[in-house]
């Protein structure tokens, strides 16, 4: 019974993590920061109750490899080639400019802190350093809904080329060795073989993953479905491993081409429960691996602050020079601002091919878990964060100049408009040429309605103003945006956009430029109403209500109520459906929530 001896440690895990995540949905802290807590909790830096972590390290690694599997199912691969530019440009730069930037740092300050680093060790910290979280950033971007917002693509972007570059920067230290005998020849020679090897794999995934998907739906039965799913993905993990690649990034490309087959949602349905059992253990593993020296705790988190502020500088100015609006290039700076989970594979690496020694080492583990643990504190604090940088930095001349700047604008031949006349003077604006935002304007333009754009994608306004609209490139809570687009003069306002905090500042900066206009808003959540219609919103529409709008409405004209309160039902609804429709209570509220909701509708009726 002694192979066994795991089940102790691990059952022990599992029950101290659920009691600190109840402590701290209590205090409405991230869950994620609770299961880091509890790994920190039961470490070597605490009690030291977890000593063997072979296992937990597995079955850490397979759920990061589950996470990025279901991550990879939201997507297709016609979404995937649109990151292409932010991932082979904007991830190759940050990468190079992190590991050169950080290295030089490193060689010139850490001797101000009495610490004398080689050229290799300070070479070796940058690109430790270069890595930011694949696991932790993606869960949270998912679990936030932002994954499709636009610092949400330059996040998943730039991870996928950070977890393709994993394997050349570990061949980068393993050449870092003092002993080291490798030549560039045989570098260049591996580093090609790697990529003929990972695209063959690639291009036989695209061939027979969607045949073997379809044969797994032929089977009726869950067991084969959730049999076959796991081995899709850790099958896929496993052949990517073979080329040289990681397993997560395996785990996320099966994912992709299984997006784009018709059972996608049933294999993400089938994983979910193992992939969030599995993902949790992740993180709580990364609380496990910190052993730290108390004494030193106060120089640990001052380099961790240090390697997020220049992280947090460097990916802002990247994704502004690929054209990303100031807001969007500081919510992408301040989401991959932290360490990886992969730089312990680096660090390892540096440790085993004598570039570091055991105190570097210890420092390295120690600045990677710090960093990882303030990431969700630093994710949802981000947009208040940027609410508030934002506009400081725009009083600075040359910052505010160095985000307008995008080195690949003059490369167009057609550039979106960024001036329209304001002789135009369009009677609506549309911020967000996005579906509905297209939408909006065929009617618009069928009906002879002027009209202008805010659209702060870049390639989505440049192929707009090719294709003659009048349009406007940049966020649209900058008001010298909102001003070019003539909104000081629109009668109605039609924000089609999914950032709700962009879209909050949207309205109030609307609403300081012209007070009467007629703006409204869609939205996706419930819980979001209120707070639109304070900021200023007119009208919101809310997705997820609109259905039971349109239902309830035919409902009534069958029964030949009047038209006039029927729109009147579907204003009251629109506007209180925050209490109307309340988050979920318990059993025990229930009856009394419903009695509140009942009276404040029949109040709300009789003052209509």
């Amino acid at each position: 019974m002694h192979h066994f001896d795991f089940l102790g440690e691990l059952t022990l895990i599992v029950a101290a993590a659920i009691v600190v995540i109840l402590v701290f949905q209590r205090f409405k802290l991230p869950s994620i920061v609770g299961l880091i807590f509890t790994g920190i909790l039961l470490g070597q830096s605490v009690f030291g109750v977890v000593k063997d972590l072979t296992l937990i390290e597995v079955l850490a690694e397979l759920g990061v490899v589950l996470l990025l599997f279901t991550i990879g199912l939201e997507f297709s691969l016609d979404e995937l080639k649109r990151l292409k530019e932010i991932a082979l440009i904007g991830g190759t730069a940050q990468i190079v400019a992190t590991i050169g930037i950080a290295a030089l740092a490193s060689l010139f300050l850490f001797p101000i802190f009495g610490v004398g680093l080689s050229w290799r060790e300070s070479v070796f910290l940058g690109i430790a350093i270069a890595a930011s979280s694949t696991a932790i950033c993606l869960k949270l971007l998912a679990d936030r809904d932002e994954l499709s917002l636009p610092h949400g693509r330059i996040a998943l972007g730039i991870l996928i080329l950070q977890d393709v570059a994993i394997v050349p920067m570990v061949i980068a230290v393993t050449f870092l060795n003092p002993d080291s005998s490798g030549s560039l020849v045989k570098i260049l020679r591996d580093l090609g073989l790697l990529a003929i090897f990972s695209a063959a794999i690639i291009v036989g995934f695209q061939l027979a993953m969607p045949r073997l998907v379809r044969i797994l739906s032929e089977i009726h039965a869950k067991e084969a479905l959730a049999l076959g799913a796991i081995l899709l993905c850790f099958g896929s993990a496993y052949l990517t491993m073979l080329a040289g690649l990681s397993l997560a990034l395996g785990g996320f490309i099966a994912g992709v081409i299984i997006a784009s087959t018709d059972e996608s949602h049933k294999i993400a349905r089938s994983v979910e429960p193992l992939r969030d059992a599995l993902t949790s253990i992740f993180f709580v593993s990364v609380g496990l691996l910190l052993n730290v020296n108390w004494a030193h705790l106060p120089l640990y988190a001052l380099i961790a602050l240090g390697v997020i502020l220049l992280k947090f500088v460097i990916i802002a100015a990247i994704s502004s020079l690929l054209g990303y609006s100031m807001r969007e290039s500081l919510m992408a700076g301040l989401t991959l601002a932290q360490i990886g989970e992969f730089s312990f594979v680096l660090a390892n690496a540096g440790k085993q091919n004598g570039v570091i020694g055991e105190e570097l080492f210890q420092a390295v583990l120690a600045t990677i878990v710090i960093t990882m643990i303030v990431t969700p504190l630093i994710i949802s604090l981000a947009p208040r964060m940027v609410e508030r940088l934002a506009p400081a930095l725009e009083f600075i001349p040359l910052t505010n100049r160095f985000f307008q700047f995008s080195f690949l604008s003059p490369k167009n031949a057609v550039r979106a408009k960024d001036e329209p006349s304001s002789d135009a003077k369009p009677h609506v604006i549309v911020i967000g040429y996005g579906t509905n935002g297209r939408n909006v304007a065929a009617v618009l333009k069928a009906t002879n309605i002027s009209y202008a754009v805010i659209e702060n994608d870049r390639k989505i306004a440049e192929a707009a103003a090719r294709a003659g609209e009048n349009v406007v490139w940049g966020d649209c809570a900058e008001k010298s945006k909102l001003l070019k687009a003539g909104v000081d003069k629109a009668e109605a306002v039609v924000i089609g956009i999914s950032d709700h905090n962009a879209v909050a500042q949207c309205i109030r900066a609307i609403r300081e430029l012209n007070n009467e206009t007629f703006i409204i808003v869609r939205t996706r959540n419930v819980d979001d109403v209120r707070a639109l219609y304070d900021a200023g919103a007119s009208t919101v529409v809310t997705e997820k209500l609109e259905t039971a709008i349109q239902i309830f409405s035919l409902l009534l004209q069958r029964f030949k109520i009047d038209g006039d309160l029927i729109q009147q039902q579907q204003e009251l609804i629109r506007r209180k459906c925050y209490e109307i429709f309340p988050k979920a209570r318990s059993v025990q509220e229930e009856p009394k929530a419903l009695e509140e909701a009942k009276v404040a509708s029949e109040k709300s009726s009789l003052r209509s």
